[in-house]
């Protein structure tokens, strides 16, 4: 099987069409059929393009050999270099973290070490609707006004609920 071949073997196994792979790696549909035709040489910045945007891994891409698809523990490792490669724009941003970081006593690693861990995992949950502005009722019978009070105390019952289901599963 030829690189090429491999690419669109990729590209069905992600379910994608040429547009969307291409638009991913910031090329057009044309340059993606010509790579996996066999047209267009694979340059080794498209390699490593391919590779770190969706997952695969280099070995598999350039020779076959292997799994198609990057273990979860070496894409992590791969994302923390990709971070801390000089070439990143971010590079003295994240190094001047680090560094503070390293300089933090116990507590004060212990208060950053709890704030990234709460801002993790708030990055799943939904975020809550704004509320919506209150209607005008002053048109509305007793009997109206009371099933939408009733209403509005069955929705707030709901809520608790699931924010205590929440509460109890963490």
């Amino acid at each position: 099987m030829t690189q090429g071949e491999r690419i669109k073997e990729a590209r069905k196994y992600l379910g994608l069409t040429l547009e969307k792979f291409g638009e991913k790696l910031g090329v057009g549909k044309t340059a993606i059929s010509k790579l996996e035709k066999g047209e267009r040489n694979l340059t080794d910045q498209m390699v490593k393009s391919i590779c770190r945007e969706f997952s695969i891994s280099e070995e598999w891409l350039r020779t076959g050999s292997g799994n198609m698809r990057i273990p979860i523990e070496d894409e992590a490792a791969a994302a923390v270099s990709d971070l801390v490669e000089k070439s990143n724009p971010l590079y003295d941003v994240i190094k001047g973290i680090m560094v503070a970081y390293q300089k933090l006593d116990g507590p004060s690693r212990e208060v950053i070490d709890q704030f990234i861990l709460d801002a993790v995992s708030q990055r799943g949950r939904p975020q809550k609707a704004p509320e919506p502005a209150a209607p005008d009722l002053s048109d509305l019978s007793i009997d109206e006004k009371v099933e939408l009070y009733r209403q509005e105390l069955e929705r707030e019952k709901k809520v608790a609920g699931e924010s205590q289901a929440l509460q109890e599963n963490a």
